[in-house]
């Protein structure tokens, strides 16, 4: 019954429940792609390099600084900004960066000998953690599936069905979930859980699925899902919380156990664009209630934006709000919006997007700054480092232009 709705909501239902005069009212479609072709050509200029690694510790002019170590994390993660600078401008330059990261991820961060990948390296290749960790195995499966849809070459579309399988091997635990992170043997180091890997598995799962349209990749991603939401969801309040221990009982707030803002949002788009792909409506209600919880505790009303993170009381950190937190929260404020019919979410994101334009964007040299200090309003960063790589920059950005190019068409 379940898949049959699922299929007349996909087939017979409507395509955006806003209109498109209403979406272009509120995202700008030249601001968007101006800005996305900045953000990408700023990270291809800065951090790509002929070998293939990506050096992304960056200050505010863009200027490499520091060491340049870098991480599963932030090479995947690049991969994927790379694809999405080449499917906008449709540059040879991008689609290049594209295959010489991955080819660098394949032949560099691969354990050839254990099997899946090492954490982190030095530019040149020198493995400095050899651990196995599976949030950064799950972006590689999403880098590598991303390449090859965007090269169409399928030696990468192989080794992120193949990487899947070894992590399905090695790192899935007794209870169905994925190790946070094992030694190079896959003995386990960390027994602290956390259900974050779980959520960038899902949308890795759903990129392979858009490089490959294999049902049986969709279906791992809906079960990864059900798992996830019938053992973690608390469906009384309608929030998913973060830190759990070694049987993923939840974690007390004494123990770091808490709710991140964050991934209320990131989880409500990742599972409402799931069921655009064919993951069961039902998940629609879900993704809703983690909108809602996300509104009702993180959204600040008198500046705009959201808060971090709250305690199980929903009190929430006051404390410096962050960049990727305002990318997932204005992403699916917008998708739930102009495609799900929740206009009552515009003026939060006009709002939001006003304060992250006036207090995150840097308008002299381009890109985000990585928090806001209300406490300190000059505050300023760098450009870059292990983890702000413009994955969630560009996420936002290209969501923006797919809810443009739906109402254009009228299609979903």
């Amino acid at each position: 019954m379940i898949r049959w709705i699922t299929c007349f909501l996909l087939l017979f239902g409507p395509a955006l429940n806003s209109s498109a005069s209403d979406i272009a009212r509120h995202v700008d479609r030249d601001w968007f792609r101006k800005t996305l072709a900045g953000e990408t050509a700023h990270w291809r200029d800065a951090a790509s390099t002929a070998e293939g690694f990506f050096k992304v510790n960056l200050d505010r002019h863009w200027r490499r600084v520091g060491n340049q170590n870098g991480t599963l994390v932030s090479q995947s993660r690049q991969i994927f900004v790379m694809a999405q600078g080449y499917e906008l401008t449709r540059e040879a330059s991008y689609l290049e960066a594209v295959r010489k990261g991955a080819d660098f991820l394949l032949e560099r961060f691969r354990d050839f000998d254990q099997g899946l990948f090492f954490y982190s390296m030095t530019p040149e290749g020198k493995i400095l953690d050899e651990g196995k960790g599976s949030y950064g195995i799950a972006f590689v499966i999403f880098a590598l599936s991303h390449a090859g849809r965007v090269t169409g070459d399928d030696k990468y579309k192989k080794a992120a069905l193949a990487t899947w399988t070894e992590m399905r091997s090695h790192l899935r635990d007794e209870k169905g979930f994925f190790k946070p992170r094992t030694d190079r043997g896959y003995a386990t180091v960390i027994r602290r859980n956390t259900q974050n890997p779980m959520m960038h598995l899902v949308e890795a799962l759903l990129a392979l699925y858009d490089a490959t349209q294999s049902a049986q990749t969709l279906k791992d991603a809906e079960d990864l899902a059900n798992l996830v939401f019938t053992r973690l969801y608390q469906e009384d309040k309608g929030r998913l919380p973060e830190i759990y221990d070694a049987e993923w009982r939840l974690a007390a707030a004494n123990q770091e156990g808490h709710i991140d803002l964050g991934h209320q949002f990131e989880w409500a788009f990742l599972l409402s664009h799931g069921v655009e792909k064919g993951l069961p409506a039902p998940y629609l209600k879900i993704a809703e209630r983690l909108l809602d919880y996300g509104m009702k505790v993180g959204y600040d009303s008198k500046e705009g934006g959201i808060f971090s993170r709250s305690d199980y009381d929903g009190k929430v950190t006051r404390g410096p709000k962050g960049w990727w937190e305002q990318c997932e929260s204005l992403r699916a404020m917008m998708h739930w919006a102009g495609l799900r019919g929740r206009t009552d979410l515009w003026p939060a994101f006009d709002k939001s997007f006003a304060f992250v334009k006036n207090c995150f964007i840097d308008p002299k040299y381009g890109g985000w700054y990585s928090t806001y200090d209300p406490a300190n309003r000059t505050r300023r960063s760098g450009k870059g480092g292990v983890w702000q790589v413009g994955y969630h920059v560009c996420g936002f950005y290209t969501e923006a232009l797919r809810l443009l190019r739906l109402a254009d068409t009228g299609a979903r």
